[in-house]
């Protein structure tokens, strides 16, 4: 594909508005030119017609009186102004009778004399004389009477005409060409003093934000078009900017959504396998226990005893165990409007009664009426689960308050414990199973469970540092809850 040769807006400047004014000035100068120049040759020629007019008298009364030495004369006077080629006297068969300078012999076969003679006008034309182009100017000579008994010649050479247009026309023209040259350059210098400046400005900026600058602006100065055009730059990469966040955000939806969706795909298939094996180790453990309190009736010997309450310990374990299988594989909420204080209040008298007693010092800061959309014992499930992971942290005091922001409730818990260990990311924690305890101390499905319910309910359980050294436990609800 060939490349299109595109003139640059300096020779657009030169080509659309310089050369056109500069064109325009030259047509005018040669218009000027020929106008000074037929007025030059209108006044050449009207001062050669006074010269004759002015010589035609006294030369016609001294041809009267037979004095040619005083036409002699008139004619050497004549011609001592340095401005007449020639004059010259001739009678009426066209015969020179006179003459100073250059002039004919004769006019007998010169149209103009012998038209002259029979009218008695005066005539000029342009003529040859001595091979040189001259203008001459004809004047009858009249006697007292009014006949005509000659006439007077007075030429000027036709280069006088021209001469003097020649010298005026040249400086002129040279006048001109300077007047454009300094024209070019002020419109060259007053181009890149605005123009070319600004546009430089604009390029610059451009290029910084291609080379990644992606907030540097146009700057707001300059010419109101250039201000134009700065603000709609400046919008479009407003626009871009938005349109970006715009798709990042997208993307991080999609992300989050994506990781969301393997996760419950996961969690739905682990809580399948976990329900599964629920269902079977539930009944061989109830039939254990059962036939060890049978035992423990018939047989009253004390180590049998201890041996025999040591197997339903284990026992009550493996089913408390069981029983947080079967809340984290469960599903099937129903939602109702709840009082959140109370779900708190319930779940704070759950944990203390397995603490026996136990239990840290409890801040609560909930609006008694604060209702959320729920399912109850599954919430309730979760907040217990929250509750006693932070009192087997240990810790010294809990705080449990709500806050709520433009879109989200949020119900926070921290606690002054130990904290997260610091080599461990808080997003593992929420993975079944997973447990910074000591072996046989905890399941890992505390955490695991708080956060499927969170899920159902369309929220999420966030973990973070406490400003009080534990742990942060967020649940944030969607204010449609």
């Amino acid at each position: 594909m060939t490349k299109r040769y595109s003139l640059t807006l300096t020779w657009r400047v030169l080509l659309l508005m310089f050369l056109p004014l500069w064109l325009l000035t030259g047509a005018s100068v040669g218009i000027g030119m020929h106008y000074l120049g037929d007025q030059q040759t209108r006044k050449l020629k009207d001062d050669l017609k006074l010269v004759a007019r002015a010589i035609r008298a006294p030369i016609g009364e001294a041809i009267n009186q037979g004095d040619m030495d005083t036409v002699r004369h008139t004619l050497d006077a004549v011609f001592s102004l340095g401005q007449i080629y020639g004059a010259a006297v001739y009678d009426r068969e066209g015969q020179r009778i006179a003459a100073a300078g250059i002039a004919k012999r004769d006019n007998q076969d010169n149209p103009l004399a012998l038209h002259l003679v029979e009218t008695g006008r005066d005539r000029d034309a342009y003529q040859r004389q001595a091979g040189r182009r001259v203008f001459s100017h004809f004047v009858p000579v009249t006697d007292t009477s009014g006949q005509i008994t000659g006439l007077v010649e007075v030429t000027r050479k036709a280069s006088d005409f021209s001469a003097y247009l020649e010298r005026l026309t040249y400086w002129a023209w040279l006048a001109w060409a300077a007047l454009g040259l300094l024209t070019l350059t002020i419109v060259l210098w007053g181009y890149r003093q605005t123009v070319g400046r600004e546009v430089g400005r604009l390029t610059r900026v451009m290029a910084a934000v291609g080379a990644g600058q992606r907030g540097l602006r146009a700057p707001m100065n300059g010419a109101p078009e250039f201000q134009t055009i700065a603000l709609a730059f400046n919008r479009m990469l407003d626009d871009m900017a938005g349109a970006e966040l715009a798709l990042a955000e997208h993307r991080e939806q999609e992300a989050h959504l994506s990781r969301s969706l393997e996760r419950q795909q996961r969690m739905a298939t682990l809580g399948r396998l976990v329900s599964g094996i629920a269902h079977e180790l539930g009944a061989p453990l109830n039939v254990i226990d059962g036939r060890a309190r049978r035992l423990a009736r018939f047989d009253d010997e004390p180590k049998a005893q201890r041996e025999l309450a040591a197997i339903r310990s284990q026992v009550g374990r493996l089913t408390r165990i069981v029983r947080q299988l079967l809340d984290f594989s469960r599903s099937g909420a129903q939602f109702r409007p709840l009082p959140l204080k109370e779900l708190l209040e319930a779940a704070l008298l759950s944990v203390a009664e397995e603490q026996q007693g136990a239990m840290p010092n409890v801040e609560l800061d909930v609006p008694q009426s604060q209702r959320l959309l729920a399912d109850g014992p599954r919430l309730e499930l979760a907040l217990v689960n929250l509750i006693r992971n932070a009192c087997q942290a240990p810790c010294n005091e809990l705080a449990i308050r709500f806050e709520e922001d433009e879109h989200h409730w949020q119900l926070i818990i921290e606690d002054d414990g130990p904290g997260l260990p610091a080599d461990t990311d808080p997003q593992t924690l929420l993975e079944p199973f997973f447990t910074t305890k000591p072996k046989g101390q905890g399941t890992g499905l505390g955490l695991a469970i708080a956060q499927n319910v969170m899920t159902d309910h369309g929220g999420e359980l966030a973990l973070a540092a406490s400003a009080k050294g534990g742990l942060r436990l967020t649940l944030h609800f969607p204010k449609e809850c």
